[in-house]
């Protein structure tokens, strides 16, 4: 089975292409790269952030194909009560927190840590964008898991293109077993090498930013790597449907 842990619907300021925000678009890209189901999480530079519509929208025409994901403003009043009534209604897994584009930071314990306890009493996971940046740096990030041990957090893109980002964000999944690394938009395949070799390949996923990116960038970083097949299996999918299994039930 492969799973793509970082899939992205709606419009995009960045992305001019308005065939985001079809479903089928998004489904047919996965098939011809043989991709069973995603993360399906709502585009967080769109000039108007849907946090939810498009994925309730996309899980109406196709539930077997997508694990729902929420986009959290902290700026935003009801963000908790929105996160629960999408879970409990729609059948949400996860939700995403996007620090650079919604410009918070991800270790503000005054703006995250309140959906983080919410996250942890719905039992659902946590998809939290890292960079080399100012607001989501993977040591912010390691922070954030370490104060919530009890809660699964994914690092996307595990540091971002920058090297030295990627090796501080294995460095900080070292000291969180609750940390998951997502090779979206890693720069060096020997990264992801590196970062089964450090913490285990049961903590690799693999993400590719569609349809932003064609996922079959994402595939080949991790078919690159000198990881066994085994290894390989895991990052493509096996690891992701164990985490989405395991929800619900902590």
């Amino acid at each position: 089975m492969r799973i793509d842990t970082h899939t992205h619907i709606g419009e995009s300021k960045i992305f001019a292409s308005k065939d985001f925000l079809k479903p089928k678009n998004i489904v047919d890209l996965m098939d011809r790269n043989q991709i069973d189901k995603a993360f399906l999480i709502p585009t967080a530079s769109a000039p108007r952030p849907r946090y939810y519509e498009d994925v309730v929208e996309a899980l109406k025409e196709f539930p077997d194909r997508f694990y729902g994901f929420f986009l959290a403003n902290p700026k935003e009043k009801n963000v908790c009560d929105q996160l629960d009534m999408v879970v409990n209604k729609y059948g949400f897994l996860g939700v995403k927190l996007h620090p650079t584009f919604l410009a918070f930071a991800i270790d503000d314990q005054e703006l995250v840590y309140p959906i983080m306890e919410k996250v942890r009493e719905l039992k659902i996971c946590a998809v939290v964008h890292s960079d080399p940046f100012l607001y989501a740096t993977p040591w912010q990030v390691g922070l954030l898991a370490m104060d919530f041990p009890d809660v699964p957090i994914v690092m996307a893109h595990m540091g971002f293109v920058d090297v030295i980002f990627a090796d501080a964000a294995i460095k900080m999944a070292k000291r969180a077993p609750n940390l998951y690394l997502d090779t979206t938009g890693v720069s060096a395949d020997t990264k992801v090498t590196a970062a089964a070799r450090a913490i285990g390949a049961s903590r690799i996923l693999c993400g590719s930013d569609a349809p932003f990116t064609n996922p079959a960038f994402a595939i080949a970083r991790i078919e690159c790597t000198e990881l066994s097949d085994q290894e390989k299996k895991l990052i493509l999918g096996e690891n992701a449907k164990r985490l989405m299994d395991s929800l619900g039930r902590r």
